[in-house]
């Protein structure tokens, strides 16, 4: 990746004691330690929850003699969210002080299960993110939400825990999987649609290829979810506009799991799905929905539900099966016009199954 000329950019998430720095630029990864030591200059010892692909990738520099590093390898991917991940982290870092931090690197899956484990250690020590994948600087770093799956749906169990400080450098991108690096594409072009036209047109230009490229779209991605968190912590109000694409998107990723649909793929369909909703409502046009999806095309992303998923097993994961009561409606993030997005909590059973069941071109 290009990195010439790549200038490093800041954005901070006002939450009061719970706000976060975030730092994004070309070839940060190098310094993680001195920015530990200038952030926390008295810690002792300090947690460390790496995703056992990037260590492969991304050697870390020794750390400073004087700190002690308690490090844990996660799996890949999404199968680091769970339990017994959870459990490791907690068991290695439960003597940290509150004043000792946990450094987290890897993707979105490994920022959530890192940020939950330091959410429960005494009840809550100090962490820093260090996203390696488009998702993980575009999303997951950012919020404070953290969790692990259960069997009955995806992040069920977690806690909102911010990270004291994000650290993303975009050159951890190159070791991505080309399909990973182009399926975090949906998570920008979300943010787009939602509330940042300049983002949207960026996108619509193709995806990025230098470093300069993707830090510029990056930032744009961050600010638009550093607005949302600050007016809407908790996720009640309009912070939900950031689901959009993920009500459809997870019940994909529950039926088909990661290894056949990456998340990013699966937001993609959804955010499909809800814009078939919105013209089904009037709130946005044919045109419209057909700028997105070929919006979503030329970045490599799919549109279509995968040929042969089980159409019972998708209304399960839904929340459309026979145990659910009767004319109970859905919450939606539906987009608006050419852009922008609204929250909607009436969707009901039927207009759900009429995207997921038309043919499309």
């Amino acid at each position: 990746m290009d990195s010439a000329g790549a200038e490093p950019r800041r954005e901070r998430v006002e939450l009061g004691a719970r706000s976060t720095d975030v730092r994004l630029g070309a070839g940060l990864l190098p310094h993680i330690w001195a920015a530990v030591r200038a952030r926390f200059p008295a810690a002792a010892r300090c947690g460390l929850a790496i995703d056992s692909h990037v260590a492969a990738h991304q050697p870390l520099p020794a750390a400073p003699a004087d700190l002690e590093v308690l490090e844990v390898r996660l799996p890949r991917g999404e199968a680091a969210k769970t339990r017994e991940s959870l459990s490791a982290l907690q068991d290695a870092w439960i003597g940290l002080r509150r004043d000792e931090p946990v450094v987290v690197i890897g993707g979105g899956a490994a920022l959530d299960v890192g940020g939950f484990a330091a959410a429960t250690v005494r009840r809550g020590i100090p962490w820093i993110a260090v996203p390696t994948s488009v998702v993980g600087m575009a999303d997951a770093a950012v919020g404070g939400k953290t969790a692990v799956n259960h069997a009955a749906g995806k992040n069920l169990l977690g806690a909102f825990h911010p990270p004291a400080l994000v650290i993303a450098d975009v050159r951890t991108l190159e070791t991505l999987d080309p399909r990973d690096r182009v399926a975090g594409l949906a998570e920008l072009y979300k943010c787009g649609r939602v509330s940042d036209a300049v983002l949207l047109t960026r996108l619509r230009e193709g995806a990025p290829t230098d470093a300069e490229a993707w830090l510029d779209v990056i930032h744009r991605a961050v600010a638009v979810k550093a607005r949302l968190v600050e007016a809407d912590e908790r996720d009640g109000g309009q912070r939900r506009l950031l689901n959009y694409g993920h009500t459809v998107g997870h019940a994909l990723e529950r039926v088909l799991g990661n290894e056949r649909l990456r998340h990013g793929e699966a937001v993609a369909i959804g955010m499909d799905a809800a814009a078939g909703i919105a013209v089904g409502r009037g709130l946005m046009s044919d045109a419209d929905r057909a700028t997105q999806r070929a919006d979503l095309r030329r970045l490599g992303l799919p549109v279509d539900v995968p040929a042969g998923v089980d159409a019972e097993a998708l209304q399960a994961a839904l929340g459309m099966d026979k145990k659910r009561a009767s004319g109970a409606a859905h919450v939606f993030a539906l987009p608006v016009g050419s852009t922008g997005a609204r929250i909607v909590e009436d969707v009901t059973d039927a207009e759900i199954a009429a995207v997921l069941t038309a043919k499309r071109d």
